[in-house]
C-alpha cells in the first residue's frame, strides 16, 4: 500500500495543538488521587489504531506491597502537572495487574513466574513505545536515514507523527513524519522503521522545530 505524499504533509496542525512527546512520558513521574508521587511510567502500550491503549508503571515503593508493575488503561490515566495521575492505591493495585489484561499482554507472557519488567511482550496488535524508540529509519530500498528519536501524541494519546534524527549523510537535522504502521508492513519486531518515502521526497522536507511545539510535560 502506497502512503499519500509528502506534499500533503507538513506541521502546521501538529505545532498548533502541541501535545505529548515519548520521551516525556516514558519515565514521567506517576502520582495517585492525593497527589502523592507513587512511582514512574516505565512503558506505553499503542494498538495497531495508532492510539495509546495504556501505560506500565511501577508503584508502591513506600507501599507494604513494595514495588509493583501495573498495567493502567489510558482513559483512566489523567495528565498532570508534573506527570501523570492514576487512580492506583496501594488496596487496589492487584486490580490493575499486568497480566489481567490479556488483550494488551501476550500469551506467552502470561506464563512467566520471573519478575516482569518494562520488556514484557506485547499483545497481538498492540506496540510498546521502546519497540519503535531508537530504530533505524531507512529510505527507498533500505538506505540508511537516521533513527527515530521521539513519537509525538496528541492529547487524546493518537500518533501525531515520528521524529527522525538523520544522519550526516543527509544533512543531520530533525524531521516529522507520518507514521505508518500495521497496515503498511511495520512490526514491531523490526530494527529498522521504514518511512515509506525515497531520498528525493525526504530531500524536499523543512526541519522540524521543537519550539514551535507545545510539549505537554515538558520541564
Amino acid at each position: 500500500m502506497r502512503p499519500p505524499s509528502l506534499g500533503d504533509w507538513n506541521y502546521e496542525e501538529i505545532y498548533q495543538t502541541g501535545g505529548i512527546k515519548a520521551d516525556n512520558l516514558l519515565d514521567a513521574e506517576v502520582f495517585g488521587e492525593n497527589e502523592d508521587e507513587i512511582g514512574s511510567v516505565e512503558n506505553v502500550l499503542v494498538t495497531q489504531d495508532n492510539k495509546i491503549a495504556a501505560i506500565i508503571a511501577q508503584v508502591g515503593g513506600l507501599w507494604d506491597i513494595g514495588d509493583t508493575h501495573v498495567l493502567v488503561p489510558w482513559e483512566e490515566v489523567e495528565l498532570h502537572d508534573d506527570g501523570v495521575r492514576v487512580p492506583v492505591t496501594e488496596d487496589n493495585a492487584d486490580d490493575y495487574g499486568l497480566f489481567d489484561a490479556e488483550e494488551y499482554i501476550s500469551q506467552q507472557d502470561l506464563s512467566r513466574t520471573q519478575q516482569v519488567e518494562d520488556d514484557v511482550e506485547a499483545g497481538t496488535g498492540v506496540w510498546k513505545l521502546t519497540d519503535l524508540l531508537d530504530d533505524y529509519a531507512t529510505v527507498g530500498d533500505g538506505i540508511g536515514y537516521g533513527y527515530i528519536d521521539n513519537i509525538l501524541f496528541s492529547r487524546q494519546g493518537e500518533v501525531q507523527a515520528v521524529i527522525v534524527e538523520t544522519g550526516a549523510d543527509f544533512g543531520a537535522g530533525t524531521y516529522a513524519y507520518p507514521f505508518y504502521g500495521y497496515g503498511y508492513g511495520w512490526n514491531p519486531g523490526q530494527t529498522a522503521y521504514y518511512t515509506q518515502y525515497n531520498e528525493d521526497e525526504v530531500g524536499d522536507m523543512e526541519s522540524f522545530d521543537f519550539d514551535q511545539y507545545e510539549g505537554l510535560l515538558d520541564d
